[in-house]
């Protein structure tokens, strides 16, 4: 199940993005599914083709708390970024949290920049820890 082996792995990726200074204190794999209705959908109508579909609508992110902001990075393939997003912690607008046995949800309301991701317990190691803390620090909320 485990997207990255290694957390050398993602924490290069945030490298560029950081500020000098910048610590890395957390970072987590989630993903953005289509909605389930959309899903269902898809492979009543085929189950091969709809597996394909809903792999190919499904968005990948790794996340990233440092001392200042957070950071989101949309990947494809092996940590190709196509985007990024980063949230002022000083400033940072409303935010639902909330974890259930397997994931961690996280929706961050910010009208000009929206999130929206589930971070699985096993999307790498130690993936439930980090996604718990980051959850933790963005709402206000104690771990």
């Amino acid at each position: 199940m485990a997207r990255f082996k290694s957390d050398e792995i993602i924490t290069n990726a945030f490298q560029p993005h950081l500020a000098p200074g910048e610590q890395l204190k957390h970072w987590a794999y989630g993903v953005k599914q289509p909605p389930i209705f959309l899903i269902i959908l898809l492979f009543l109508l085929a189950i091969l083709p709809g597996a394909i579909a809903v792999a190919l609508l499904t968005k990948e992110y790794v996340i990233g708390l440092t001392d200042r902001r957070l950071l989101v990075l949309r990947f494809s393939g092996k940590l190709n970024v196509k985007e990024m997003l980063e949230y002022n912690l000083a400033s940072m607008t409303p935010c639902k949290t909330s974890t259930g046995g397997l994931f961690t949800h996280i929706e961050i309301m910010d009208p000009a920049r929206p999130f929206i991701a589930k971070f699985h317990r096993l999307g790498m190691k130690q993936n439930r820890e980090h996604a718990m803390a980051i959850a933790a620090a963005i709402s206000g909320k104690a771990a």
